[in-house]
């Protein structure tokens, strides 16, 4: 992987999984610290929404294999792993090229059902009100790219999000 261009990939690499698990981290430390160290107020709907919003997005756009969702969520993920390559040369120490993705694709029907997700993302952050909404949701972006596709815990999301999209496409489009 070259340093000075993204590479466009649905697969994610130990560092940027790791780039996904610190944003995760991150985000939600703040609001805890904001809040003066209070959990009640990471379940608030103004902070959790969005980033679920755009963790989702983010997941089930990386299932699809072309298109616009599948370019939008394959720079995403490049993007992850190579600022995450970045972080670990500087920080640990180490490369963490190893790729420690899950592969689960969309069918037509659940594409169709992505696309539609997307959609609402894009106009959700269009109308949202105070711009910590589309900061969230971007966390929730970046998170879902990279951690969200993971092997490990993180990619949880993608276990069951991506089965869940091709089960409801198949119900309604069919």
């Amino acid at each position: 992987m070259s340093m000075t261009s993204i590479e466009i990939t649905h697969s994610v690499t130990r560092a940027g999984s790791a780039l996904g698990f610190t944003l995760f981290i991150g985000t939600w430390a703040f609001l805890f610290f904001k809040h003066k160290r209070k959990f009640t107020a990471l379940k608030k709907k103004k902070y959790l929404v969005p980033y679920l919003f755009g963790l989702g997005v983010m997941v089930l756009a990386s299932a699809c294999t072309g298109g616009l969702l599948g370019l939008v969520s394959g720079f995403t993920t490049g993007s992850g792993n190579q600022a995450g390559t970045l972080v670990s040369q500087g920080m640990v120490g180490g490369e963490g090229t190893v790729a420690v993705a899950q592969h689960g694709t969309l069918t037509y029907s659940g594409s169709w059902i992505a696309l539609i997700i997307f959609g609402l993302a894009c106009a959700f952050c269009w109308f949202a009100k105070h711009m910590g909404e589309r900061v969230l949701m971007l966390s929730g972006a970046v998170t879902g790219a990279t951690w969200g596709l993971s092997i490990s815990l993180g990619g949880l999301a993608a276990f069951t999000g991506v089965p869940l999209a091709n089960w409801i496409g198949g119900l309604i489009i069919g």
